[in-house]
């Protein structure tokens, strides 16, 4: 769907008199009712928020109301004015009491448009000018710099990036990204927005795919490059799920959505060309119209339980001949080795990212994999089982190809025998 928001001519409002004292009194407006907004406004439902949803498409919003009243009937669901042009809107709240004006003056503004820098902008600066600079604008972007989609309005004290994680309502984190013109009290205050919805927060600096799409790019354009050289569907869900992810990496992608996917990728190849051998399997999905789980399937049958109990292989026919197309080579990976050369991109791109300063300890990188991710068990704790020498020799086995292609310093560290996690915390010089 296109968004057009027009301009308006309206002022500027004054500064207000009380900041931002009265700031999460109100509602939150989720504004794009797809995939991800209307996830976003299952959590915030489920956890006694009223909403003002916007969309430009009725029946999107449609789609939306029915998703959240199939479970829970007892929520209020009507229509109302919203003063962006170009929007429809629908409150969605439960049987308590909703602030008469609440409407007119929503607590946090969360935007899930589409990925497309020039038309954020210009939802911001529709956005402030409605509802000016007690409400705290958050866009929930994933691949976009922070700073460029809210450089129009100047420097915004109430402006940040809230990435929020799919599914919603089983991700417990919320990655925070501030602008630097970003208040203290409004990062306060989405803090306690987050707790409201059970979620811890991971505070980042404004930087290419931020941490937890920093560490899953590599990890799943690996992952496709390992289908092409022979590893299988089932053999990539084993390596994924001992490693300590909760899923396939190709059932991840099609959660994810092949064009998020993409997007993603691109993000951290323009950033770190030399890192990532694009996989060719991804936009040969795309070709294929296998755009991924909410569009029907993607590398896995679009199918019910039950009718997925009645296919013979998981994998789509249409996967399967694009797999089939861009296999370079066939051979029969060793279990272990499979698991090693999944499961190391990560590691080399936590030391690279905690080296940037993008966060600043292991502990944050613990929390994107578990909160963001979902990981089980501790990430650093699968490297030190593995040991130093071994992470080293499986590095340099793979030499020539850029997800496994570690600085020469932190080799250099990793061969003086220090433990994977020691190594880490050395070469980023965390102390």
């Amino acid at each position: 769907m296109v968004y057009h928001i027009a301009m308006t001519s309206k002022p500027a409002p004054a500064e207000p008199t009380d900041s931002f004292a009265n700031v999460m009194r109100g509602p939150v407006a989720l504004v794009g009712a797809g995939v991800v907004g209307r996830a976003i406004l299952a959590d915030c439902v489920a956890h006694d928020w009223p909403v003002m949803l916007a969309d430009t498409d009725p029946a999107s919003l449609r789609l939306a109301a029915e998703s959240v009243l199939t479970p829970d009937p007892r929520l209020t669901v009507r229509p109302i004015g919203c003063p962006l042009p170009g929007l429809n809107a629908i409150a969605i709240h439960g049987p308590g009491p909703v602030v008469a004006d609440g409407w007119e003056r929503p607590a946090v503004v969360i935007e899930s448009i589409p990925e497309q820098l020039e038309l954020k902008r210009a939802f911001f600066l529709a956005a402030s000018a409605a509802w000016g600079p007690e409400t705290v604008l958050a866009t929930n972007t994933s691949n976009l710099k922070v700073a460029e989609i809210f450089a129009s309005l100047g420097n915004p004290t109430n402006a940040l990036g809230m990435h929020f994680f799919m599914p919603v309502t089983e991700r417990p984190l919320i990655e925070m990204i501030p602008c630097e013109s970003t208040s203290p009290e409004t990062l306060k205050r989405c803090r306690e927005f987050a707790a409201s919805l059970g979620k811890e927060v991971l505070v980042t600096k404004d930087r290419p795919g931020f941490v937890v799409n920093r560490l899953l790019a590599p990890y799943l354009n690996q992952a496709m490059l390992l289908l092409g050289r022979g590893a299988s569907a089932d053999e990539l869900d084993r390596a994924a799920r001992e490693f300590g992810m909760p899923m396939s990496p190709l059932e991840l992608v099609d959660r994810i959505g092949m064009r998020t996917a993409f997007d993603t990728g691109r993000v951290f190849w323009r950033a770190f060309p030399k890192r990532i051998d694009p996989a060719p399997i991804l936009p040969g999905m795309l070709k294929a119209k296998r755009l991924g789980a909410a569009a029907g399937g993607g590398f896995f049958h679009g199918l019910s339980a039950a009718e997925t109990a009645l296919v013979t292989d998981r994998l789509h026919p249409d996967a399967q001949e694009v797999i089939r197309r861009y296999t370079r080579e066939t051979r029969t990976w060793d279990p272990e080795q499979l698991r090693q050369s999944l499961a190391i991109p990560m590691w080399i791109e936590a030391a690279a990212l905690l080296s940037d300063r993008v966060v600043d300890s292991l502990e944050h990188i613990e929390l994107a994999m578990r909160g963001g991710l979902g990981f089980r068990g501790g990430f650093f704790r699968f490297f030190d089982s593995l040991g130093s020498q071994v992470l080293e020799q499986a590095i340099r086995a793979g030499e020539g190809e850029p997800a496994l292609m570690a600085p020469n310093g932190l080799l250099d560290l990793l061969a003086a025998g220090r433990s994977p996690s020691e190594t880490v915390r050395s070469y980023a010089d965390l102390g």
